[in-house]
């Protein structure tokens, strides 16, 4: 019996390691791959060149203290990865979110189900946004943050929730990004006083969350992998004159570029199951900081 009980012992112990270096093995975000080694001495300490800096995006975010406001940011890609997503200011914090290629598609999932209730009248508008936020599942993500864009000295890796919440009588599509522990980064410590991650909510209407899956899709973000790699290829070749066949009345194809999504105009969405004598208010906007 005590063969048994030991066989078992060790039996749970190698299962338990080995989910564990599974569990490792397979972190969407590991550090080797979101800070490769290319980056100068520089870039590190000025905490530049860690992603392509791409077209702006518009959205809405609920700050802390005070009311919902329309804020301004820019989609980012982090070369050579599956990891794509945004960057903007949150209350006083510089913030990126950024999804490698799951929870991209939980994203892009979670925003045809908000376009489908929206379409069909299912959306419910008494429940509370804790739950109505959280309506379309999870999946986790990455965040750099900090005082400033040049700034964001620390990491976190927090849970995103995927969506929806009425404001004003308008639904949008919400990103909740739940509150997260520093992880530290270039120039910052993890022991740290508060500089854990805010809760974060991004507000999105119907045009600029169908912006966001345009541009965070896979098929769009696989051709940006496919133009860094091609652009890889070339540096390293050794050929330097590489004979020229001209075909006789033949015109090369178009390569396809990955889309560069302009930003949607950031107005609520009526929702017509309201009753007729409520007033749908689109959010005010304001100022970018």
């Amino acid at each position: 019996m005590k063969k048994l009980i030991l066989i078992a012992a060790l039996m749970a112990a190698v299962l338990s390691l080995a989910a564990a270096k599974k569990a490792k093995q397979i972190d969407p975000y590991d550090d080797q791959k979101m800070h490769p080694t290319d980056r100068t001495g520089l870039d590190k300490w000025l905490g530049t060149n860690r992603y392509d800096v791409l077209d702006e995006v518009g959205m809405y975010i609920r700050p802390v203290v005070g009311k919902i406001k329309a804020k301004k940011g820019n989609f980012i890609y982090r070369r050579g990865t599956d990891v794509a997503g945004f960057r903007i200011y949150y209350d006083t914090s510089a913030y990126t979110v950024e999804m490698a290629k799951e929870t991209r598609q939980t994203c892009c999932d979670a925003i045809d189900k908000y376009m489908d209730d929206f379409a069909n009248k299912r959306l419910d508008r008494k429940s509370k946004l804790e739950k109505t936020r959280r309506a379309y599942g999870s999946a986790p993500g990455y965040q750099e943050y900090g005082i400033a864009i040049k700034m964001m000295n620390y990491k976190a890796k927090p849970t995103f929730y995927f969506g929806y919440a009425f404001v004003n009588g308008s639904p949008y599509f919400v990103i909740h990004a739940a509150k997260a522990k520093n992880l530290a980064l270039e120039g910052g410590h993890a022991d740290s006083q508060n500089t854990e991650t805010l809760p974060q909510n991004y507000f999105f209407t119907r045009a600029q969350a169908q912006k966001l899956k345009e541009y965070i899709c896979e098929e769009n973000i696989s051709l940006f992998h496919d133009a860094e790699e091609e652009k890889n290829g070339e540096l390293k070749s050794d050929a330097v004159n590489d004979e020229y066949n001209e075909a006789d009345g033949v015109v090369p194809e178009k390569k396809k570029k990955a889309k560069k999504v302009k930003n949607a105009a950031p107005e609520g969405d009526a929702y017509d199951d309201a009753p007729a004598e409520e007033d749908i208010t689109p959010i005010n906007t304001v100022n970018e900081r």
